[in-house]
């Protein structure tokens, strides 16, 4: 059975309905109490020929493997689940919305150890890694 990994707290979260809601509202099945998230921010469907995350008009995007979901998108077991993800400034608690132009995958990596910071600074709602 297919399910979600956090990156944060390590729990596995089994993907046992047809359809599973991600977002901040209690009713969702995965309730995520960052206010970056949306009330209905995602959602997993299992179809004959896998599972497909849709992004549900999120304010700040649903990504896998660092690529924007415009519509939705087709999970492989190891892909990487972004909800929720802006810039974050360094002049108090503003956030930027990350320029749509970043849709692509990105072309470098941050070495272990050197995160990003100041301007440069990303903040994530939450993280998952799929697994079948």
């Amino acid at each position: 059975m297919a399910k979600l990994v956090d990156q944060t707290t390590g729990e596995e979260r089994q993907l046992v309905k047809p359809i599973t809601l991600i977002g901040r509202a209690d009713y969702c099945d995965i309730c995520l109490r960052d206010r970056l998230v949306s009330r209905e921010h995602a959602r997993i469907r299992r179809r004959l020929l896998g599972y497909y995350v849709e992004d549900l008009g999120s304010t700040h995007g649903t990504r896998v493997n660092d690529v924007r979901v415009r519509r939705r998108a087709r999970l492989h077991d190891g892909d990487l689940i972004a909800i929720a993800i802006v810039a974050a400034e360094t002049r108090g608690a503003s956030a930027l919305h990350p320029p749509h132009a970043d849709t692509a995958p990105s072309s470098h990596k941050t070495p272990p150890g050197r995160e990003p910071t100041g301007r440069d600074a990303v903040r994530v709602g939450a993280s998952f890694i799929f697994r079948k």
